[in-house]
């Protein structure tokens, strides 16, 4: 045993027998020997104490006055007693009428069949004691042990741990190497075709030079053909003092018209704005990221963005979950983060039917994408505000499953981000991401993708610059860009904008941001419903208004389920026709035909109570 000190060594062996240590230091097996001894002792001499009298017994009766000899009390028991205490019994004056019983031993005196009986029972309890004393002594040597077989149990597990840690650092550090490897394999590829590509542009421009110089020099033989030596002679002499750009090799012709084009001439023109902003026709098909701090110009630059593609031909679907349909005229707008889970939960299947159809179509993939532009199925989405999502959109639940046994996808947002940014080019559902910053926890908290982000995204980085007066933050009119698959930035400048664009349609007649014209008949309702409410409906020549099919629908459900006030963000989740569910938008636009034939009267915004008929 490990003592703490000396002196716990001192009182523990103070506290053990003789016996005690013999008996610990004998192995295993002896000990059982010796514990099955001591309880055969015991056992043995607990029968013997158990068996037989250990005293002589006098069994006596007493004479009745009728001479009879009564010699069992009113149990049945006979009369007996110790001689001993007969003999005391004797001596204090015994009467007459006690008389030793004739029918028991000799003269009524029973010898004692077990006179060592005590020495039995201590030899008993001796047996019992000993054992159990050893029994102790085993059971805190095991105790002992178990603490250190548990402690051993653990040091074996964990090296076993630590010895996977190992294996699995190997394995991760194989994979890691061949990563860089591969890589570095990747960047020598990429620049031995940067090399080619560099040599093959030198090559190209050296023959032009050449074919130039060959033109030329045909040019000039041409313009000297039938001259003497001397004539030639003459005119060259005649063309140096001229400066033409025959002798003025690093000048051209149209240096002797544009005073510009000179070899000694200062800076080159200025850029074309149409050549600035030409990095904006790269967003149209890529999927594209734009991102940038607090007043850097997200917005404005994607409405322009937007714009182009609108011109280009593409469907626009705006997702932002704050916006009012006042500032995206003319594109399809869904605001409410509920509406947007449901659109993308389209959008997933939508892209999932294309590839479906392409593979059914027999076409190469160039035959697919011009069938689809052919039908109008180009289709760009703008995800605004999409540093938000993750925190505030889960997964909609299908019509088919019961709301107790619906658990949403945690990663709903993120494999939507995916699959919009890797498979919708090949099918013209292109997004277009607008957040804070580039980082993979933001962008859908999809973390591990920063390589897929590199090579799938086309990004735009706006920086802010920060007044001087009132410190804000405000666009400073640079970025940068990257294409997808590229690691270099390079440098661009944004379109300068005196608003933000707020109308996409394409109407010629008006200028971009002028509010719509408004119709003679809009005209005339906003004139019943504001000046003319005196007249009754009767004295109106309109004809009675009907209610559109889906508005008729709409209607139909609200009395059908005995509603009287019907709140939009209540019943919208449970309004559906043929599966398909509505936007707030839509479903408003079917209140407010409720309202106008008179069937109900707005209570509050997005609640309408209806009329009881």
């Amino acid at each position: 045993m490990n003592y703490l000190s000396e002196k716990h060594k001192q009182l523990s062996e103070s506290q053990q027998s003789g016996l005690m240590k013999w008996f610990g230091r004998l192995p295993m097996d002896k000990k059982a020997v010796a514990i099955g001894l001591s309880l055969t002792v015991g056992i043995s001499s607990a029968a013997m104490a158990w068996k037989g009298e250990s005293s002589d017994r006098i069994y006596f009766c007493v004479r009745t006055p009728q001479s009879y000899l009564k010699c069992n009390d009113k149990n049945n028991r006979p009369f007996r007693m110790t001689l001993y205490y007969w003999e005391q019994w004797q001596l204090e004056g015994m009467p007459r009428q006690v008389v030793r019983n004739p029918a028991m031993g000799v003269n009524g005196l029973v010898k004692a069949t077990n006179p060592y009986k005590a020495f039995w029972a201590f030899g008993g309890f001796l047996g019992f004691a000993l054992a159990g004393w050893m029994l102790r002594h085993c059971q805190s040597e095991e105790k002992q042990r178990a603490v250190f077989e548990d402690i051993a149990q653990k040091r074996d597990a964990a090296k076993a741990e630590m010895a996977a840690r190992s294996e699995l650092l190997d394995s991760y550090r194989d994979v890691a190497i061949a990563e860089v490897q591969l890589q570095a394999d990747l960047d020598l590829i990429a620049n031995d075709r940067t090399v080619d590509i560099t040599k093959a542009e030198i090559y190209a421009h050296t023959e032009i030079e050449v074919t130039q110089m060959e033109a030329t020099d045909a040019i000039f033989e041409a313009q000297t053909a039938g001259m003497t030596e001397e004539q030639k002679a003459d005119y060259i002499k005649q063309l140096r003092e001229m400066k033409t750009p025959y002798l003025q090799g690093s000048q051209t012709l149209q240096g002797t018209i544009d005073p510009s084009d000179k070899v000694t001439g200062g800076e080159q023109p200025a850029i074309a704005n149409s050549d600035k902003y030409r990095w904006i026709n790269n967003t149209i098909g890529y999927p594209t990221l734009i991102f940038g701090g607090m007043g850097a110009g997200k917005s404005w630059t994607t409405r322009e963005i937007i714009w182009k593609k609108v011109q280009a031909g593409w469907n626009i679907v705006a997702l932002d979950p704050h916006g009012t349909q006042v500032e995206w005229r003319g594109v399809r707008l869904i605001t409410g983060y509920k509406e947007i889970a449901l659109f993308m939960q389209w959008y997933i299947d939508e892209m999932r039917q294309r590839y479906e159809d392409y593979r059914k179509s027999g076409l190469t993939e160039e035959q697919w994408t011009e069938q689809l532009r052919a039908s109008g199925k180009m289709l760009s989405v703008i995800c605004e505000e999409f540093t938000t999502w993750t925190d505030n959109i889960v997964e909609p639940m299908p019509d088919d499953c019961e709301d107790e046994k619906w658990k949403p996808d945690p990663d709903f947002i993120g494999k939507w981000f995916r699959c919009a940014m890797t498979e919708s080019r090949k099918q013209l559902m292109i997004p277009l991401f607008v957040a804070h910053d580039r980082t993979m926890e933001i962008l859908a908290k999809a973390k591990g993708l920063s390589k897929l982000r590199d090579a799938a995204l086309l990004e735009v980085e706006l920086i802010a610059t920060i007044d001087p007066i009132t410190t804000e933050a405000k666009a400073s009119g640079r970025g940068r860009i990257k294409l997808p698959g590229h690691g270099q930035w390079i440098d661009i400048e944004l379109p300068k904008l005196d608003q933000k664009r707020i109308d996409f349609q394409l109407d010629e007649s008006r200028t971009v941001n002028e509010p719509p014209t408004i119709d003679k008949a809009t005209l005339e309702r906003i004139y019943e419903l504001e000046f003319n409410l005196g007249n009754k409906a009767g004295d109106t020549q309109d004809e009675p208004k009907k209610l559109s099919p889906m508005a008729q629908k709409l209607y139909e459900y609200l009395t059908r389920t005995e509603r009287i006030e019907a709140d939009v963000r209540e019943f919208k989740g449970n309004f559906k026709v043929n599966g398909e569910r509505f936007t707030v938008e839509q479903i408003k636009g079917w209140m407010y035909e409720i309202v106008g034939v008179s069937l109900a009267d707005w209570i509050a915004e997005g609640v309408i109570k209806l009329n009881q008929i």
